[in-house]
């Protein structure tokens, strides 16, 4: 049971409630990080999703944890990335579980899967066959490639589609090697777009009866966090190449950039007008003026990023945006996560604290999107392996011997509390 704590915000789906995505539900065959993370989503939205998961359970329910943690502690990545969901535990390679699932699918459904492309096909839980036997279900799957096109059978993730992908090569010092971005960016934008697709496709069911394959791959969202990027990749006639004194995109002039200070590191945001006041305001007119003639701050960006780096090394952040601030340029001191949690400014409604069984007291992240005459819900958090198979099992009006036949031969998995 989700026990909401003292002085903690959000709320809980009640009885009655209508949501966007009210009334659908979710089949989620999904693991590691872009599945759980689209399945979330639409958990928040309303939907009723079921975590299809193996015996063994998601890889991510012990993949990524702190080192000291006992064996058996779930990972806050799965307590991050599961929550609104029920987990159906059965074993897809024996043909009477999948002979199960076939029997529960139904028209109205949605079906998310983020498997290798082939394997739910072999299983005979493919796109083609289920959506010959149930024209209104709507079918997402997501992939590393187009699980349509020519690459669909190549491995991916996201620091290899960031590699590809052209992410990687705009990070970092020109002199250095590339920096991919710290965090599993093209997995979170990929769920968002499994979630846009579904979305639609569920508009068009309500006008026409009909669902249809959606297909969302990681390599084709890369591309598109690039559009800015890519469109200039595909026009330009000569193409940019990263700074060598902190500017942090190959398309911006000095001093667009990360510079560290003293004691951390601050970002720069600003218009060549603007760099005779910064100058200025560090005391640094003589060097920066004679570059800045011209187009300077492109032709000359490495040695001004590089005077200025100098020169912020020499002061503390503090000191820094303070002398910086009468200029009228965007600053920041880069924070740590942290640091960034703890701002009431930005977290305070993103944050929230639940108690469980599984999991214990922990605090995850809820998604960013605010609906005025629909907020999203918190129904339930990261489940249990198996901690509802026997609910789910009995709704879809699975007899109750042969599910204890089903757990009996090792089919089924079901928590010991829930049975």
């Amino acid at each position: 049971m989700l026990n909401t704590l003292t002085g903690v915000k959000g709320r809980l789906k009640e009885d009655g409630d209508v949501h966007p995505l009210s009334g659908i539900r979710v089949l989620a065959f999904t693991h590691y990080a872009a599945g759980p993370i689209a399945a979330q989503y639409l958990g928040s939205l309303g939907a009723e999703v079921i975590k299809i998961e193996a015996p063994a359970g998601d890889y991510q329910r012990s993949g990524i944890k702190e080192p000291t943690a006992a064996a058996d502690a779930p990972s806050p990545y799965f307590l991050g990335m599961n929550r609104n969901q029920r987990s159906l535990s059965i074993d897809l390679k024996r043909p009477e579980a999948q002979a199960v699932i076939r029997e529960i699918i139904s028209q109205k459904d949605i079906i998310l899967e983020n498997f290798r492309p082939g394997v739910l096909d072999r299983m005979g839980l493919g796109n083609s066959a289920l959506l010959a036997k149930h024209p209104g279900l709507i079918y997402c799957s997501i992939a590393a490639y187009d699980p349509a096109g020519p690459g669909r059978n190549k491995p991916g993730q996201d620091l290899i589609i960031q590699a590809l992908s052209g992410i990687a090569s705009l990070g970092g010092a020109a002199d250095g090697p590339p920096i991919p971005a710290g965090g599993y960016i093209v997995d979170t934008y990929t769920a968002s777009q499994a979630v846009i697709g579904i979305q639609a496709a569920a508009r068009q069911r309500d006008q026409t009866g009909l669902g249809q394959w959606v297909r969302v791959d990681m390599m084709s969202c890369a591309l598109h966090l690039l559009t800015s990027e890519s469109s200039y990749a595909l026009n330009a006639r000569e193409q940019a190449c990263r700074g060598r004194n902190g500017i942090s995109h190959s398309h911006q002039p000095a001093s667009y950039g990360i510079y560290s200070t003293l004691d951390g590191a601050i970002a720069l945001v600003a218009r060549p007008a603007s760099l005779p006041d910064i100058a200025a305001a560090l005391g640094l007119s003589d060097p920066v003026i004679p570059l800045l003639e011209g187009s300077g701050a492109w032709t000359n960006r490495d040695e001004i990023a590089g005077i200025l780096s100098d020169r912020l090394r020499q002061l503390t952040s503090n000191d820094a945006l303070t002398r910086l601030a009468p200029t009228g340029i965007l600053l920041a001191q880069v924070r740590s996560i942290d640091q960034a949690l703890a701002d009431p400014d930005v977290a305070g409604e993103l944050v929230r604290e639940v108690e469980h069984g599984y999991g214990g007291r922990y605090r995850v992240i809820l998604e960013p999107l605010k609906l005025s005459g629909s907020p999203l819900v918190f129904d339930r958090p990261a489940p249990d392996l198996g901690e509802h198979s026997v609910e789910v099992l009995r709704e879809a009006g699975i007899d109750q011997d042969r599910i204890d036949a089903l757990i009996a031969s090792g089919t089924v998995r079901a928590t010991e509390k829930k049975r």
